[in-house]
């Protein structure tokens, strides 16, 4: 993926293409309306209001983010942005996916996998996935990934590190 990249039109009127600075704004919100979305049962409310009490900051870091690199793809339907993917540098794991997010109402749509697919298409990779989150952990699983036992501790409760060769 590269700043280079042409956008890439589907039926369902939606368009994946690299996001820009004038994305922040809209990234950041969809961020934290797509996390509270994934995690609504999953973690305290307490932890979730406290991102929305964030939102100007969460901005501030997709703008520095979008600025620094080309690695984060936003997917546009005539709504606006409703899903978003990113990857880091690759490291001796692979290409870090460092975030898959889509609003609650394009979920099973096949737009989280077509977002997954320009981000990391076939190349060995690994994430993070909060333990409890089901349905990613499935979501994963489905595109050949196992957790290989690696976790961490966060405020939102146990990620688990998932890898494909």
């Amino acid at each position: 993926m590269s700043s280079t990249a042409q956008p890439e039109d589907h039926s369902d009127g939606v368009t994946i293409r690299p996001a820009v600075l004038d994305d922040a704004d809209a990234l950041g919100q969809l961020h934290v309306d797509s996390w509270h979305e994934a995690y609504a049962h999953l973690v305290p409310d307490r932890i979730r209001a406290d991102s929305e009490e964030h939102l100007a900051e969460r901005i501030e870091v997709w703008r520095e983010m979008v600025a620094l690199h080309d690695r984060t793809l936003v997917a546009e339907a005539p709504e606006g942005l409703v899903g978003f993917a990113g990857a880091g540098e690759p490291d001796e794991l692979g290409l870090p996916l460092l975030a898959l997010y889509v609003r609650a109402h394009w979920w099973g749509s096949g737009l989280g996998h077509l977002l997954f697919e320009a981000t990391i298409g076939g190349a060995p990779s690994y994430l993070w996935v909060l333990e409890p989150n089901k349905r990613a952990i499935r979501f994963y699983e489905n595109h050949g990934y196992h957790p290989d036992g690696a976790f961490q501790h966060a405020e939102e409760g146990l990620h688990i590190r998932m890898v494909r060769p």
